[in-house]
C-alpha cells in the first residue's frame, strides 16, 4: 500500500510542477482507493497545499492577485456548507461523488481546449463572476473529492489567461483552497488523516518533494501536449476506478 501511495504522489507531483495543476487529479483518486474517500481526500488537501506552497516561491513574481482575490474568496464561501454536507455522507456514496466529479471535470477540461486552439475566448476575463463562479466550483470540489483544479483551468481556457500566469496564480489559490478545506473537514466533518507511523509520514513528504523536483527536470523537457495527454489517461482511469469501487459498495 505504501509503495502505491509513493508513486502515486510522485506522479502528481511531477504533473503539478509540469503543468501547473494535477496533483488532485492524477494522485487524487489513486489516493482515495488506497487508503479511503474522507481519509484519502483529506490526505489529498494536504500533499496539494504543501506542493502547491513550494511551487510558489518559483513563481511568485508572476501571480496575478486580483484574480487571486476573486476565486479565494468565493471558495471559502462555500467551504463550510460543502463540509457540513459531507458529514453523513457514506463511503461508496462520496466515491461515487469523487469518480464522477473527476471524469465530468476531465471531459470539460478537454472540450473547452478546442476553444483555445480555435482561438475562441467567450468569457470576459477581466470580470469578477466568471472568477466567482470557479472559485465557487472549486471550493466545493476541493471539500467533495480534493480537486479543485479542473474548473480554474476551464475558466483559463474560456477567458484566454496567460498560461504562465495562469499556472502561477493557481498555486496561492490551490493552496488556500486546500488549507481551507481541509480545517473545514477535520472541524466539522470529523474527518482524521490515514493511520501511519511517523517514518511514513516523512517517505510520503520526501515524496512530494522528490516529485517536484523530477517535474523541476522535466519542465523544459516534455511537450505540453505530452503532458496533457499522460495527465488526462491517469485521471480518467483513477475516477473510473474510484466510481466503480463506489458502485460495487452500495
Amino acid at each position: 500500500m505504501l509503495t502505491l501511495l509513493v508513486l502515486a504522489i510522485l506522479v502528481g507531483g511531477v504533473l503539478q510542477r509540469v503543468t501547473g495543476m494535477g496533483f488532485g487529479l492524477v494522485a487524487g483518486p489513486f489516493i482515495v482507493l488506497i487508503v479511503g474517500p474522507l481519509e484519502g481526500v483529506l490526505f489529498v488537501n494536504l500533499a496539494g497545499a504543501i506542493a502547491s506552497s513550494i511551487i510558489l516561491g518559483r513563481v511568485v513574481r508572476d501571480v496575478e492577485w486580483r484574480k487571486f482575490a476573486w476565486l479565494v474568496v468565493s471558495s471559502f464561501v462555500v467551504t463550510v456548507p460543502a463540509a457540513l454536507l459531507l458529514r453523513d455522507v457514506s463511503a461508496p456514496a462520496l466515491e461515487i461523488t469523487i469518480g464522477l466529479f473527476i471524469i465530468a471535470a476531465m471531459t470539460l477540461a478537454v472540450l473547452t481546449t478546442r476553444l483555445r486552439r480555435e482561438g475562441r475566448h467567450p468569457v470576459d476575463g477581466s470580470s469578477g463572476l466568471p472568477l466567482a463562479l470557479t472559485g465557487t466550483a472549486s471550493g466545493i470540489g476541493s471539500v467533495a473529492a480534493g480537486i479543485g483544479g479542473p474548473p480554474v483551468a476551464v475558466y483559463a481556457v474560456l477567458s484566454g489567461w496567460d498560461p504562465k500566469r495562469f499556472a502561477a496564480t493557481a498555486q496561492p489559490f490551490f493552496a488556500a483552497n486546500a488549507v481551507a478545506a481541509l480545517v473545514a473537514k477535520i472541524v466539522l466533518a470529523d474527518a482524521s488523516f490515514p493511520s501511519m507511523e511517523p517514518w511514513q509520514w516523512v517517505l510520503l513528504m520526501v515524496a512530494i518533494v522528490g516529485g517536484l523536483a523530477i517535474g523541476e527536470v522535466l519542465a523544459p523537457r516534455v511537450s505540453a501536449e505530452a503532458t496533457r495527454r499522460v495527465l488526462i489517461v491517469l485521471a480518467y482511469v483513477g475516477g473510473l476506478a474510484t466510481l466503480v469501487r463506489g458502485l460495487t459498495g452500495l
